[in-house]
């Protein structure tokens, strides 16, 4: 019997199946033995434990597309990473530090602009660092009713999360997209896109097949954090990637640097100077002091062993 994980909190794991079943579960020893925390989006081999309080135990976990360790999330198909064309700011900081968590997890990032009816002059300049990333960006607002068809058609049978920084209007658009449905589905309630102080636990709710995850957010955090290495980075970039093949020297780390091939023509020059910055940071850091790596590591071998 396979079940997602929708919740997790104490030791204690809500399951959720799409033949309806709903459960409380306990995990086996083996998993602490091995290293592996079951993780909310997880797919797992879940029987009958015998115990009235907690009637099931997950006996095995299904192999991870991905897996990111802060906020603990497992198998998240899209990233809908939310900035506003007026007030605040955009983090672009931010933004591609998710972007390149996504590319590096094999987690499609797509670009949300807020409060598009608001902004002075047309915001371009997300079209124009962006250009070469392939990146798909939605430009929406509260009346704009044909982005949030667009933006709804990302959803259906999908694991999603919302991220961005405060301010942008992630509850207002939430609450355009699914306020009537909130309601009469029960599975989706105002937690969704509520204040990342009041979010403690990650937490999927179903909707068109698919999950909503509600989490505690990913403003806070460094990249090396979220499983990110001076050896991984660039992947976060295509636009660097697709041209460091043709660099003079091999194991180029693009700082600019004799022969390299990456230019400002090829990159927004700010984009290219926030990948240095992040890349100078990342290769300070020793590789075992990546706890996101170990535990990444530690699920890979967890999966051979299953195999085998």
């Amino acid at each position: 019997m396979i079940a997602r994980i929708v919740k997790a909190v104490g030791g204690q794991y809500q399951l959720d199946a799409t033949n309806g079943f709903r459960g409380i579960a306990a995990a086996r020893g083996i998993f602490r033995l091995d290293g592996i925390t079951p993780t909310p989006g997880d797919l797992v081999v879940y029987e009958s434990s015998g115990d009235p309080d907690v009637p099931w135990v997950i006996s095995e976990i299904l192999p991870r597309r991905n897996y990111i360790i802060r906020p603990a999330l497992a198998n998240l198909d899209r990233l809908l990473i939310t900035a506003a064309a007026t007030e605040p700011a955009p983090d672009f900081f931010l933004i591609d530090k998710l972007i390149t968590v996504c590319l590096v997890n094999n987690i499609e990032p797509i670009l949300i602009i807020t409060k598009n009816d608001q902004a002075t002059a047309e915001p371009q300049i997300f079209c124009e660092v962006y250009d070469r990333t392939n990146l798909k960006i939605i430009f929406t607002s509260i009346d704009d009713k044909k982005s949030h068809i667009e933006i709804r058609g990302l959803l259906p049978e999908q694991v999603v999360s919302f991220a961005g920084q405060s301010g942008v209007g992630k509850s207002t658009l939430l609450n355009q997209l699914f306020g009537d449905e909130m309601m009469e589905t029960g599975g989706i309630s105002d937690k969704i896109g509520r204040g990342r102080h009041t979010t403690r636990h990650v937490e999927l709710f179903s909707y068109a097949g698919g999950y909503l995850a509600d989490t505690p957010g990913f403003s806070t955090l460094e990249l090396i954090d979220l499983g990110i290495t001076s050896e991984t980075i660039e992947q976060g970039y295509p636009e660097i990637a697709a041209v460091s093949d043709q660099c003079r020297f091999s194991g180029c780390r693009h700082l600019g640097d004799l022969g390299c091939a990456v230019t400002e023509q090829l990159i927004h020059p700010d984009r290219l100077e926030r990948y240095r910055m992040f890349r100078r940071q990342l290769d300070q850091i020793k590789p075992y002091e990546s706890t996101a790596q170990q535990t990444n590591n530690r699920t890979r071998r967890y999966n051979k062993k299953k195999r085998r």
